[in-house]
C-alpha cells in the first residue's frame, strides 16, 4: 500500500469520497465492480468517514496504524473521541480523514446557518466535490444583501467568522483561504454598498471592523499584507486601509485580550499584527488598557501572576519591531510568502536521496516523535508554576490519546518524564500528582488489559511503575478490570501490579468485598490474601458464606494460605458456626487444597477440634500432616494419637491408626521418638497403633 500510494501521489495528493457502498475519485466510480472496494467503502462509512485525502509520505507504519484503528469496533472508536481525533494522535499529515457529523448533516438547515453556508460556499468557490478551489469566488446581489444584514448584527457576524474559520481549516493554507475569503466578502460588500447605499459605506467599514475580534492572528497578518496589492481595491477604495482606519477600539482590544488569554502571553506574531494594526503609540497604550480590563475578567486574570504577565505583554507589544532585521518591502513579501509554500518534490536540482531524507523528517512517525520531544522538553525547562501545570495537563491529555490508539510506550515515556520532573521542585510535585490522578481516570484502564495480553516484559514493567506512581486511587479500578479479564497472561500481570501495592492496598480493596459483581468480590478476597498480614482477615468471614462458590473458595484460600494462627482460628470458627450447604462447601474447598499449602490450618484444626465434630475433615487433616511433615505437624499428630473417647472405640482406632501412619510416613527422628513413646506409655489403642507402625519401620 505504501508503494502504491507513493506512485499515486507522485504528482500531488488524491482524494476519495466515501459512500456507503462505493469509493469515488473526483466523483467517478470504478469502471468495474470490485468487492474489495465495496467492503472498504462500507468499513469507512461505518466509521463515519466521508472522505480520505492521501498525501505524499504515507509509509507502511501509517497504513498499519490506520488499519488497526479501522479494525476496532466503530462504537468503541466513537467512545474514544472519533476516528478523526484518534488519527490526529496516531497518524499524521500523510492521510487526511474527513469525519462526518451525521447529527449535523441530518439536521435541517434553515435561517442564518443556511444563509451563511451559501455565502461562504460562493465566496470560497467550492467545487462540486466539496473541496475549496480558492478563496476568490463571486457573490450575486441577493447574497451581498444578506451579507450586509449579517455584518450589521454582531451576533450574526460572530457566527459568520466562526463558520469561516471552520470551513477554511487550520494551518498556513487555512489562514490563506480565510484571508482571501474575508477579502472577497469585504470587497464585494463595499462594491455593493457603493452602488446601493453610499451614505452607509462608513458605517459598513465600522461594522466590518467588529470582525477583527474573531480573527486569528495569521489571518489578520495576511489581510494587512494585502493592503498594497491590487486585490485590496474595490473600485477606487482600498478596502484593507479603510477597514483598518475604521476598526473601533473595542474589537481591537478584544483581539489582543482573546489571544493573550488563549496563549497565556504574547507571541511575536501577535506583536507583529498589533504593530501593523495600530502604529500610533498613544493609541497602543489606550487599547492595551482596554485589553487588560477584558483579560482580567477571564480565568487568566484571576492568577496571582497576572500583573507580571501583563507587564511582559505590554512591553512586547509596544516595543516589538523587525525593522532592525528586514526592510519594509521584504517584511511584506516575507509575510506573504508563508501562504505560498513550494513543494521540495517539485524542484529538480536536488538528488532523490536528499529529498527522501528531508521528507523523512516530516513523516507521520517523525511528527509524533517531535510532539513527544517537545512536551518532554517543556517539562524540563518550564519554571513558571502555572505554566508547568498547564504543560503537565497537556502531557497527560496527549498520553491519554496515545493510549487510545495503542502507542503505549510513547505514553509511558511522557508519564515517566512527568513523574521524574515532578520530583525536581516541591511546587511541581503537587501539579504532577494531580495530573497523574487525571491520567488514571482516563482511558488507561479501558485499554490496559488488551495491552497486557501481548506487551513485552519491558513495557509491562513501565506500566507497573506508572500505576504505582498514580497511587492507591488506581487499585479499585484495576481490581475491577482484573475481575472482568479472561486472558491468563493479562490477569497474572494485573495481579502482579496490584500485589506490589502491599499493605497500603488492603484498605482500598476492602470495600470491594460488598460489590454486586461476584467476580469483583472474588478478586477482593484474592488481593487481601496476597497483600499478606492479619489485618482485615475477619472481613473475609462474610465471603465464606457467599452465594457464589468461587468467592467462597477464594475466601477459604485467603485464610488458609495466610498461615497464621489468627487466620486458622477465624476459619475454624466459621466452620463450627456454619451449617447446611455453606458448611458442606467450606469442607469441600478445604479438602480440595494441596496438603503443603493447608498444613498450618490442619495443625490448628487437629489441635483444637474434637474428632467427632467433622470426622471426614479430621481424618483428612491427619493424613495431610503426614505428607507435610515438620515439627508442628509431629506435635499435632502426637495429640491425635493419644486422643480418644471411651464411647467411640471404632473411631478411636481409625484416628489413632491414621496418626501413627502419618508419623511413620514423616519418618523424622522426632516422629519416630513420638511413636516409641506412645508404644510404651500411651493408651491401649495408641500403644497398639504405634507398635504396628514401628514394626513396619523395622
Amino acid at each position: 500500500m505504501a508503494d502504491a500510494t507513493a506512485r499515486l501521489t507522485d504528482r500531488g495528493p488524491f482524494a476519495l469520497q466515501v459512500h456507503a457502498d462505493a469509493l469515488l475519485l473526483d466523483g467517478a466510480r470504478p469502471q468495474k465492480p470490485d468487492l474489495a472496494v465495496t467492503e472498504l467503502a462500507g468499513l469507512l462509512h461505518r466509521h463515519l468517514i466521508g472522505g480520505v485525502t492521501v498525501n505524499s509520505g504515507a509509509a507502511a507504519d501509517s497504513w498499519r496504524t490506520l488499519l488497526l484503528l479501522l479494525s476496532r469496533p466503530p462504537e468503541e472508536v466513537r467512545a474514544d473521541g472519533g476516528i478523526a481525533h484518534l488519527w490526529a494522535t496516531a497518524g499524521g499529515p500523510s492521510i487526511d480523514l474527513q469525519e462526518i457529523d451525521y447529527t449535523e448533516v441530518l439536521r435541517e438547515k434553515e435561517g442564518l446557518a443556511a444563509t451563511i453556508d451559501k455565502i461562504l460556499a460562493a465566496a470560497m468557490n467550492v467545487s462540486v466535490s466539496g473541496q475549496v478551489a480558492s478563496g476568490t469566488g463571486q457573490l450575486d446581489d441577493p447574497a451581498l444583501a444578506a451579507l450586509a444584514d449579517i455584518v450589521s448584527d454582531r451576533g450574526k457576524l460572530e457566527e459568520l467568522m466562526k463558520q469561516l474559520g471552520v470551513r477554511a481549516g487550520q494551518g498556513p493554507q487555512g489562514a490563506e483561504i480565510q484571508t482571501s475569503t474575508f477579502l472577497t466578502l469585504a470587497r464585494g460588500l463595499v462594491e455593493y454598498m457603493s452602488r446601493t447605499a453610499p451614505e452607509k459605506l462608513q458605517a459598513t467599514f465600522e461594522q466590518l471592523g467588529e470582525s477583527v475580534r474573531h480573527m486569528p492572528v495569521d489571518t489578520l497578518i495576511g489581510l494587512l499584507a494585502e493592503r498594497n496589492r491590487p486585490e485590496a481595491m474595490a473600485g477606487p477604495v482600498n478596502v484593507v486601509n479603510s477597514l483598518v482606519e475604521h476598526i473601533p477600539d473595542g474589537p481591537a482590544a478584544s483581539f489582543v485580550a482573546s489571544h493573550v488569554v488563549a496563549e497565556r502571553g504574547a507571541t511575536e506574531r501577535l506583536a507583529h499584527a498589533f504593530q501593523n494594526l495600530v502604529p500610533d503609540f498613544n493609541r497602543q497604550r489606550q487599547l492595551l488598557a482596554l485589553a487588560r480590563d477584558e483579560a482580567e475578567r477571564s480565568d487568566l486574570g484571576q492568577d496571582e501572576s497576572f500583573p507580571e504577565l501583563w507587564g511582559r505583554v505590554e512591553g512586547m507589544l509596544t516595543s516589538y519591531s523587525d525593522a532592525r532585521y528586514v526592510s519594509e518591502d521584504y517584511a511584506r513579501e516575507l509575510s506573504h510568502a508563508r501562504t505560498q509554500p513550494i513543494g521540495v518534490e517539485g524542484t529538480g536540482d536536488d538528488p532523490p536521496e536528499r529529498i527522501a531524507t528531508w521528507l523523512a523528517t516530516v513523516s507521520d512517525a517523525a511528527l509524533r516523535n517531535l510532539d513527544r520531544d517537545l512536551l518532554t522538553d517543556l517539562l524540563h525547562i518550564e519554571m513558571d508554576p502555572l505554566r508547568w501545570r498547564d504543560v503537565a495537563d497537556t502531557v497527560v491529555s496527549h498520553a491519554d490519546d496515545l493510549v487510545r490508539v495503542g502507542y503505549f510506550d510513547q505514553a509511558w515515556h511522557l508519564i515517566e518524564t512527568l513523574i521524574a520532573q515532578g520530583t525536581q521542585q516541591e511546587w511541581r510535585q503537587e501539579h504532577a500528582n494531580a495530573a497523574l490522578a487525571r491520567f488514571g481516570e482516563g482511558s488507561l484502564l479501558k485499554h490496559v488489559s488488551a495491552h497486557l495480553r501481548g506487551a513485552p516484559d519491558a513495557s509491562f514493567e513501565r506500566l507497573k511503575r506508572v500505576c504505582h506512581a498514580i497511587g492507591p486511587s488506581i487499585i479499585v479500578p484495576l481490581a475491577e478490570v482484573l475481575a472482568a479479564e479472561q486472558d491468563a497472561r493479562s490477569r497474572r500481570r494485573l495481579r502482579d501490579i496490584l500485589i506490589e501495592f502491599g499493605p497500603r492496598g488492603a484498605e482500598t480493596v476492602r470495600p470491594l468485598m460488598n460489590a454486586g459483581n461476584w467476580e469483583v468480590r472474588r478478586t477482593a478476597a484474592y488481593l487481601l490474601r496476597e497483600f499478606g498480614g492479619t489485618e482485615g482477615l475477619k472481613e473475609l468471614v462474610p465471603l465464606l458464606s457467599d452465594s457464589e462458590p468461587l468467592v467462597q473458595r477464594e475466601a477459604v484460600q485467603g485464610l488458609v494460605l495466610n498461615g497464621s494462627e489468627d487466620a486458622s482460628a477465624i476459619l475454624l470458627q466459621a466452620l463450627n458456626s456454619a451449617s447446611g450447604r455453606t458448611k458442606d462447601t467450606l469442607i469441600k474447598e478445604i479438602l480440595g487444597m494441596r496438603e503443603d499449602r493447608a498444613a498450618g490450618f490442619f495443625v490448628h484444626f487437629v489441635r483444637h477440634t474434637e474428632p467427632r465434630r467433622i470426622p471426614a475433615l479430621y481424618v483428612k487433616a491427619i493424613e495431610a500432616l503426614g505428607a507435610a511433615g515438620g515439627t508442628e505437624a509431629v506435635r499435632a499428630l502426637k495429640i491425635a494419637l493419644n486422643r480418644g473417647q471411651w464411647w467411640s472405640p471404632f473411631a478411636n482406632r481409625r484416628h489413632r491408626s491414621a496418626a501413627a501412619q502419618s508419623l511413620r510416613r514423616i519418618g523424622s527422628p522426632e516422629a519416630l521418638d513420638t511413636l516409641r513413646d506412645a508404644s510404651r506409655r500411651g493408651a491401649l489403642g495408641a500403644r497398639a497403633a504405634a507398635r504396628a507402625e514401628l514394626a513396619r519401620v523395622e
